[in-house]
């Protein structure tokens, strides 16, 4: 089994491939000199960039969480201003590369997830265009360079950030369940396959903003906002494609205790309401008032509930209805997910827990085949009765038990 020793080891460097990266990106000599160029024009401002990147963090509270430790936060913005700095100091080689991979291992050991610095990278590209803008306002030409030199070493920074950090949560997770799910072995392939297109997106969108610079002095306020509202937009989904591979790679840790599947259900439906009447979607709630209590894991039971809502409002994109009942069946406690969307044909009803399986544009896959792994983990079944236009329910059941589960046996996940 690797160990970090290995996975060191082997890092230094696994990025024989950066020449190849760079070439992709169309990376050149000129490029590094435009970069070079921009270290004057973004010194004077980098006190300022990193006062706004720790606002920016303040402003939601799961980054916020990271920031009450003061030598984490003082070693985080630190982080941020050396980075400002390297960026156009030229040299992008295979040291260039080795400091970036090492972001992506220092962002999982103080938990900052890539949905939020890819965030950041989107916050340098509205606080970094503008001023290229500003230092050369006459020289469009330029403005277009430049702006293309940057875009270059901030898709390749990602890229290696996001690939380590990816490869260290693999590593974790072979050392803590070397053989949870086999088809974990395809994660770094599917990822690089799905974060493509967002990537070419964010890049083309970039290129459109640049000719629109290039044009003149005279910039089309509009059509520039809405080439950064695109860019915006793309990078979100690339924060949410990288986060639910992650969700998935991870090894659930689960805490039972004794609930009211009925309360948990609650809590839930009092939060999907504002989407619900967003999406002209009605509601019927239906509890088991003798619901008896049993050892769940209630935020591991949200997200089941998460995944299977999110699959029926994607299936009712002109409104329907959705419902959740509770029952006491055979000693059992049954919970029905039900919606009048579009249906799963009989075809894809057989793989739709399969991981990587999804018959929706863009999507990943993996949400039913988590909530298959939740519900096994509570010892539990969860099968689907859909048809093509009639709308799908999702049959759930649990055990009445008081004592900790065990590691359960395979269980059924009957999609037929």
């Amino acid at each position: 089994m690797p160990t970090e020793k290995d996975t060191t080891d082997t890092e230094a460097y696994r990025h024989d491939d950066l020449h190849t990266r760079l070439s992709f990106l169309q990376f050149t000599e000129k490029d590094e000199t435009h970069l070079l160029a921009l270290r004057e024009v973004f010194s004077p401002h980098i006190s300022d960039i990193v006062a706004r990147f720790y606002q920016h963090l303040q402003g939601f509270e799961e980054t916020a969480s990271l920031l009450t430790d003061e030598l984490i936060t003082t070693r985080l913005l630190e982080a941020q201003r050396n980075y400002l700095e390297r960026l156009t100091a030229g040299n992008y080689d295979h040291d260039y590369a080795a400091e970036r991979s090492q972001i992506g291992h220092a962002h999982n050991r103080v938990g900052l997830e890539p949905r939020w610095y890819i965030g950041t990278y989107n916050l340098y590209i509205h606080l970094l265009i503008p001023l290229i803008c500003q230092a050369y306002r006459d020289e469009p030409e330029r403005i277009q360079n430049a702006i293309l030199a940057l875009t270059k070493v901030l898709m390749l920074d990602m890229q290696l950030a996001i690939e380590t950090y990816i490869e260290r949560q693999q590593l974790e997770t072979q050392i803590i369940q070397s053989e949870r799910f086999a088809a974990i072995g395809q994660l770094a392939a599917r990822v690089a396959h799905e974060l493509r297109n967002p990537l070419s997106s964010v890049e083309l969108n970039l290129d459109l903003l640049a000719d629109e610079v290039a044009d003149g002095p005279e910039i089309d306020v509009a059509e520039a906002n809405d080439l950064l509202k695109s860019i915006h937009n793309e990078v979100e989904r690339l924060a949410n494609i990288v986060s639910e591979y992650l969700v998935f790679a991870r090894l659930p840790r689960f805490e039972f205790e004794r609930e009211s599947l009925n309360t948990v259900i609650q809590t839930f439906c009092n939060f999907i309401e504002p989407q619900l009447q967003q999406a002209q979607i009605t509601f019927a709630i239906e509890l088991a008032e003798d619901l008896p209590l049993t050892l769940l894991d209630a935020e591991q039971i949200q997200c089941v509930l998460h995944n299977l809502f999110k699959n029926s409002i994607e299936a009712m994109p002109s409104g329907g209805e959705f419902s959740i009942q509770t029952s006491i069946e055979s000693s059992r406690i049954v919970l029905r997910v039900s919606d009048t969307g579009t249906g799963i044909a009989p075809p894809d009803q057989k793989r739709i827990f399969d991981p990587f399986f999804t018959t929706k544009k863009g999507g990943t896959g993996l949400g039913l085949s988590l909530a298959g792994e939740i519900i096994k983990h509570h010892q539990g079944t969860i099968l689907c009765r859909s048809s093509a236009g009639q709308g799908t329910q999702f049959i759930i059941t649990f055990p009445i038990r008081d004592e900790e589960p065990v590691e359960s046996k395979e269980t059924e996940q009957d999609a037929n």
